[in-house]
């Protein structure tokens, strides 16, 4: 069967038609398909960008933790050198210290400088002491006794002081030691004076406690400023400082032994004990001016304390 012309024209053109629709759908698609593919490319390109720009980043981030590092390493290390240039210095001067220490113990433990020692002490003792057996009126054999008292207890002294700077003999043990000494050397006296020679030693020793605390009330005074004391308030504040202070801080080689605190304490007790009887007799800025003088005061004999402590070698005498 024949297919006529029309026909045959008609399905040309269809076939032209789809073929066109076709290629044109075939351009349209490869046209979206390199619209996506340049819209892929300028992504990773993009992401590319950033990738570099963050590993950049992160580059000259560790840079500048590395320089941190360093810079803090090198202060580290600055701070270590000190450390170990100070630890080495103290430990030197520590090394020195206690040489002179135990070289000084040598001495006060010598045979023959304690014999010299003894033989001096007693010749001062007895040129100095003249004027006392003259009033007690003590005979040869006793003033013998008493100076044998005396220089027995210095000895004593020479020796408690060596064996804390060799180490030892403990502080604590040092302290009881001492002071039983001291009751000792003070019972003996007067065993040796008899009653009324006591009493004249008690008199004159009063009377040198008195002589003390004037001269610290004087002092006390001198820094009143506009408000100066009373007579009254002068004799009271001088009783207060001759019971607190010369009596109650008498203080030797064996106090430089303690600990800082424990001895800063000490002393810090009986000024404050001063300034609490203060309060019921002086003004309100009389107290104030007190109150900061007995704090200069404390600090003057912290630096004295020091001083002493370098002077007979002492060992840790930071710490102490």
């Amino acid at each position: 069967m024949r297919i006529p012309d029309k026909m045959q024209f008609a399905l040309l053109a269809a076939g032209l038609l789809l073929a066109g629709w076709e290629c044109w759908q075939h351009v349209r698609q490869g046209r979206e398909l390199a619209g996506i593919e340049a819209q892929v490319r300028s992504g990773e390109q993009e992401l590319e960008s950033r990738r570099s720009a963050l590993t950049a980043a992160e580059a000259r981030n560790q840079e500048v933790v590395d320089a941190e590092g360093r810079a803090g390493n090198e202060r580290l290390l600055n701070l270590m050198r000190e450390r170990a240039a100070a630890a080495r210095s103290i430990s030197e001067s520590a090394a020195q210290t206690h040489a002179f220490g135990n070289a000084l113990a040598s001495v006060l433990d010598s045979p023959d400088q304690k014999q010299a020692d003894k033989s001096l002490t007693r010749d001062q003792m007895r040129a100095n002491l003249d004027l006392l057996f003259k009033m007690t009126k003590l005979s040869p054999e006793k003033i013998e006794q008493y100076l044998d008292v005396e220089t027995d207890n210095k000895q004593r002294d020479a020796d408690r002081l060596a064996a804390l700077l060799r180490g030892s003999m403990s502080v604590a043990d040092a302290l009881s030691q001492r002071d039983a000494d001291r009751q000792q050397q003070e019972s003996q006296r007067r065993e040796i004076l008899g009653p009324e020679g006591a009493a004249f030693l008690d008199s004159v020793a009063d009377g040198m406690r008195n002589d003390a605390a004037q001269r610290l009330v004087a002092a006390i005074q001198q820094n009143m400023g506009g408000e100066p004391l009373t007579p009254d308030q002068t004799g009271k504040l001088q009783g207060l400082i001759k019971t607190e202070i010369v009596m109650g801080l008498s203080l030797d080689n064996v106090d430089l032994f303690r600990p800082l605190d424990q001895w800063t304490q000490m002393v810090s007790d009986r000024q404050q004990n001063v300034v609490q009887g203060a309060a019921g007799f002086l003004s309100a800025s009389q107290l104030e001016t007190f109150k900061e003088m007995a704090a200069l005061n404390l600090k003057q004999m912290q630096d004295q304390r020091t001083q002493q402590i370098k002077a007979l070698g002492i060992q840790n005498a930071a710490q102490n």
